[in-house]
């Protein structure tokens, strides 16, 4: 039920999305685009996901909403912006609606999945290419 300082489902699931920032990137084909998200993935509080909705890039950096008060509520509630304004709490992350997501933290996950992903990409070619031959 809402209350006049926020959703009270806010104040169970501890806020989590006044505790970060997401901004979508473009996906990483050149190396100058790798190198960028590999450079993201070198800082702290900081990762990089693959929406699984819509396949798109994402860095979110981890850092909380100055206008946090110590329970979860809304400071600025009746004058909150826009993007919070317009967040569903039905969309709300704490049900797990975001676990199919492919999430880095490191820069060693990430080229781990990078050779991975080559990797795959060469057994593909290489079935294809059998199969032209017979």
């Amino acid at each position: 039920m809402p209350t006049e300082q926020g959703h009270g489902e806010c104040r169970t699931c501890g806020a989590r999305c006044c505790r970060y920032i997401t901004v979508e990137i473009k996906k990483p084909r050149a190396r100058v685009d790798v190198e960028e998200v590999r450079w993201f993935l070198a800082h702290k509080n900081v990762c990089v996901y693959i929406d699984a909705d819509d396949e798109s890039w994402n860095v979110q950096f981890h850092t909380d909403c100055r206008h946090l008060d110590a329970d979860n509520g809304c400071t600025i509630y009746p004058r909150r912006y826009d993007i919070c304004r317009e967040h569903d709490p039905e969309d709300c992350e704490a049900s797990g609606a975001e676990a199919t997501d492919t999430v880095f933290h490191t820069t060693d996950e990430f080229d781990a999945w990078r050779k991975e992903r080559k990797a795959k990409k060469r057994r593909k070619k290489g079935k294809a290419h059998k199969r032209g031959k017979r």
